[in-house]
């Protein structure tokens, strides 16, 4: 859809439509001439007269500009005029071939459940053409063009703080505000200079900046999941490197960004011709990279990024890559073990990525949004489904599958389901689009309490905590103003991970632990680690206790061969099905303390042991007469009815298919005749075993399928 903003009045033109035709190569040459001799300085406004004129703006106006300058991928009529002329690169592909990346020794990349020490992530601003003449769209480093590329000239960037007229700066305020609670904000500027209004808008909301750091390196847009540095440690001290692939066509200053911070922050950038996109990106630390195949459309043209050269526009060119070719590049730049590649949605806001749906907050645990059963009817149904299935069939690290928990899907704000492919993109709702920093994680939502907050949002946000143990939350409703939602990021295709990145601690203490969980009926529990530092582990401890009590138990680990530390858990061997709960800690020899999980103590493993219990069939009690669980499959609740002669009270505990206690309480004491409820819509579809028993240790076993 053509852009009609830079018609509008304020825009400085007459209100007619402009003509989609391209200006001729003479006319653009003339025109960058005359900019470059400084023929229109002399008639520039102050910024501080171009500020004025985006005041009057409507909501609609600026959702307008929302949805076509920070649009999620660039509109492809733009690119297709860019592309008239734009002139050929005079640089050899060669020179930004994968095979020209000279890579450093032992590279890693962490995943975005370790330690970082900044999350990287710019403000939204405007351009507007210096001369005055209307709004423009960024593409290079202070250079802008409008909707049909038939002006191209200087602009002047300045920061949305106009939060009366739009969402957006009150998102990322509170989203800045949120990640400098846990980490450093790295904050892009397009202009330095608008740091004191930012500063001011902060203070002004009651969230002053107190952990940040500036820079300044443009842009086009505010996705910096998808275009900013890809972050990996290498060498024997860890150091932190970037990895720069080429982001969309069209948004060149965007595709610089990993160039610039690494200059600014001082660390080494690698790049390549490879393109790809950051929220299409997760690994799991340890050498495994999960990913969709929209990737391999993106390398089977023959365009590069375009660049600014003596006031051209040139644009690289490369050879296409068959999908073994870009298997092969990414195994290399990223020295993978193993890569697997996942069917790309097909109504997710048009980029395919995984990160809308799959999320991992350790080496070997996935946390899906998958769709609910209501969408079955829904063209990504299917592919979320078989994408969720074909990732728990392989094995993690660790030799075993992967775990996989499963959090709500959000619906829309009168609380129904999505009737469509497109009444589902027009809003591309979904929790797992977070952003995790360090013990918190930054949560997009879709309500709150000054318009309106709902039960079923309370409800996911209560599920999402118990899938992701120990972490804070820290919610932002992502919602716009308008009926368009266009000053809000429902339609956009992302939310709070795709504008966000992670900046990887320096010093990082990294911990590889097999993790026990589910059922366990040993008495001692053996546990390893692999645990590394650049100066060494000065110590590490299995810290853990029987779930519930008070204090801790800490049990040293033992440094053996390869870093491998090792510690036995003795537990009662008299138990009858208990919990514990457990963490490994480690102290670096230059004094860095991290823990596995991150969020430990307050989030932790835990496994259930002791001694099978055996069976005792209390049905043929005279005393006690449990019937059947009805309805069976349960949707929502079910019962069961009791006759109970003595008034026993009986404990109740639900068992996964695993043997997991996913849910337990007490009856109280019974009537004679009674029946008990359970509410089931929390629980995630498949088989259950319930188990009633008193304190005789007598029992009742009844199978419950729950959907």
């Amino acid at each position: 859809m053509e852009n009609t903003l830079f018609t509008s009045k304020f825009s400085g033109y007459s209100g007619e439509k402009k003509s989609c035709s391209i200006v001729s190569r003479n006319i653009l040459t003339f025109l960058l001439a005359f900019l470059a001799v400084g023929g229109l300085m002399a008639q520039v406004p102050q910024k501080a007269e171009m500020v004025k004129k985006i005041q009057p703006m409507s909501q609609e106006e600026i959702s307008d500009y929302y949805k076509t300058v920070h649009s999620r991928i660039p509109n492809p009529k733009h690119l297709e005029a860019m592309r008239k002329i734009a002139q050929p690169s005079d640089m050899p592909v060669e020179t930004k071939s994968t095979k020209g990346v000279q890579l450093p020794e032992k590279i890693w990349f962490p995943g975005e459940f370790e330690e970082v020490q900044a999350i990287y992530v710019t403000f939204p601003s405007y351009a507007m053409f210096r001369d005055g003449s209307g709004y423009a769209y960024p593409l290079f480093d202070k250079v802008g063009c409008n909707s049909n590329y038939s002006k191209i000239d200087s602009v002047y960037y300045f920061i949305d703080t106009f939060a009366n007229q739009s969402r957006m700066p009150i998102i990322f305020a509170e989203l800045i505000n949120g990640i400098q609670q846990h980490a450093q904000a790295w904050i892009n500027l397009w202009d330095i200079s608008d740091s004191t209004a930012l500063k001011s808008f902060m203070q002004n909301l009651g969230m002053p900046l107190t952990n940040y750091r500036f820079f300044e390196a443009g842009g086009n847009s505010f996705w910096y999941r998808d275009c900013g540095p890809v972050a990996f440690y290498y060498g024997d001290n860890d150091d932190i490197a970037f990895m720069d692939f080429e982001y969309y066509g069209g948004r060149p200053a965007d595709d610089d960004l990993p160039i610039r911070l690494g200059k600014d922050a001082g660390y080494p950038v690698y790049t390549t011709s490879i393109e790809y996109e950051g929220g299409n990106i997760i690994v799991d630390g340890a050498g495994t990279l999960f990913t969709s195949d929209a990737l391999y459309a993106a390398n089977q043209d023959r365009y590069g990024q375009y660049y600014w050269e003596n006031n051209t526009i040139k644009e690289h060119t490369k050879a296409p890559l068959t999908r073994a070719k870009v298997n092969d590049s990414l195994m290399h730049l990223m020295n993978l073990d193993r890569l697997f590649v996942l069917p790309t949605l097909q109504y997710d806001g048009g980029t395919g990525h995984i990160d809308l749906y799959a999320d991992m907050w350790d080496e070997e645990h996935f946390v899906f949004s998958k769709h609910p059963e209501a969408l079955s009817s829904l063209t990504d149904y299917p592919i979320v489904a078989k994408n969720i299935d074909s990732i728990s069939s392989l094995y993690s690290v660790f030799e075993r599958n992967y775990k996989k928990d499963f959090i709500p899907f959000p619906k829309r704000d009168n609380n129904t389901w999505y009737t469509s492919d497109d009444d589902y993109e027009y809003y591309t709702r979904t929790y797992s689009n977070h952003t995790m920093v360090n013990k918190a994680i930054i949560q997009p939502m879709f309500s709150n309490n000054t318009w309106g907050a709902t039960e079923w949002e309370k409800a996911a946000l209560d599920s999402m905590k118990a899938k992701y143990p120990g972490y804070e939350f820290i919610p932002i409703d992502v919602r716009g103003r308008t009926k368009l939602n266009g000053d809000g990021f429902d339609g956009m295709g992302g939310a709070i991970h795709c504008i966000t990145k992670q900046i990887p601690a320096e010093n990082p203490i990294r911990i590889l632990h097999k993790s026990r969980t589910g059922n366990d009926y040993a008495t001692t529990f053996p546990m390893t680690a692999t645990i590394t530092n650049r100066s060494g582990i000065a110590s590490a401890s299995c810290v853990w206790r029987i779930k519930g009590s008070g204090s801790w138990n800490t049990t040293p680990m033992t440094a053996g061969a390869d870093n491998l530390f090792t510690a036995t858990i003795e537990g009662d061997p008299n138990a009858v099905r208990d919990t514990i709960e457990y963490y490994i800690s480690a102290t670096s020899n230059n004094g860095k303390t991290i823990t596995k999980p991150i969020t430990a103590p307050k989030g932790s493993y835990e496994f259930y042991f002791g001694s099978a219990i055996g069976i005792q069939n209390v049905d043929k009690s005279s005393d006690v007469i449990f019937g059947q669980f009805y309805p069976n499959p349960a949707k929502g609740s079910t019962r069961i009815e009791i006759q109970n002669a003595k008034h026993q009270s009986f404990s109740v505990k639900v068992l996964n298919i695993k043997g997991e206690i996913v849910y337990s309480t007490t009856t109280p004491s019974m009537d004679e005749h009674m029946i008990f409820e359970m509410k089931t819509n929390s629980f995630a579809s498949g088989l259950y075993t319930v188990v009633f028993y008193n304190k005789s240790e007598e029992q009742i076993v009844r199978k419950l399928i729950i959907q």
